[in-house]
């Protein structure tokens, strides 16, 4: 007899990051399914005078018709939203784990080793691939409990020639979070705070930069003449 998988298949594993979309989708329209059914079984009843199957059919077919409505809005929001922060954060159309369906399977079944050996892989085959790289490291830094490694390939994304600006603002800040954070390097958190600030000037990437400068606190950071891994000037 063939032995069944003890892992059941989820919505995230078919669906991915859209699952988060999804759901929340199907939650608007249960809301409006509820608030439209009232309104138009009172509407109905007073309004047009509609009473018994006729009531009844008059009410659920607006209020799904409403809700059918609200769940399609709401999908498109979701992707439109997605695909906005895309662009800001990684300066690009897709995610960084657009395309990496197995490792994304093997990270829900929560074998971390796998997928990450699985990303090394790929970064032996394309060393120069940012998605790659930025993927392996956000799961370095994370599950797979490796800040060090994830440092690592952050800035080697950094050494790239002619990477994108979302890019090398995204892999700054996460550099930042680690060195603050599990690395315990604030001279070098400082160091990327400046060059965001250095390249980046007079928009959201400086601003933001700035306050998190100003936000860390004077006896936690000293002064050092810390340089960057990589200075990367634009033309």
């Amino acid at each position: 007899m063939k032995r069944r998988s003890s892992y059941k298949t989820t919505l995230f594993d078919k669906y991915g990051p859209e699952a988060v979309n999804r759901l929340r989708a199907l939650g608007y329209a249960a809301m409006v399914f509820g608030l439209s059914s009232a309104m138009f079984l009172v509407l109905g009843a007073g309004r047009l005078g509609f009473d018994g199957w006729a009531l009844i059919a008059f009410t659920l077919v607006g209020a799904l018709t409403l809700s059918g409505l609200s769940m399609f809005v709401g999908l498109r929001l979701g992707t439109f939203a997605g695909d906005g922060a895309s662009h800001v954060y990684m300066g690009g159309a897709s995610t960084p784990l657009d395309g990496f369906s197995v490792e994304q399977s093997l990270v829900m079944q929560r074998d971390y080793a796998g997928a990450l050996n699985l990303y090394e892989q790929r970064i032996l085959a394309a060393p120069a691939d940012v998605r790659v790289l930025v993927a392996a490291a956000d799961l370095y830094g994370t599950h797979g409990a490796n800040p060090a490694r994830a440092a690592e390939l952050y800035r080697d994304v950094q050494r790239l020639p002619e990477v994108p600006p979302g890019q090398d603002v995204y892999v700054s800040n996460k550099l930042a979070d680690l060195y603050l954070g599990p690395l315990k390097e604030p001279g070098r958190a400082l160091v990327e705070f400046r060059r965001l600030i250095h390249r980046y000037p007079g928009g959201r990437t400086e601003k933001h930069a700035r306050m998190a400068l100003d936000n860390l606190k004077p006896d936690l950071v000293k002064e050092q003449d810390y340089k960057p891994d990589v200075v990367k000037e634009p033309d």
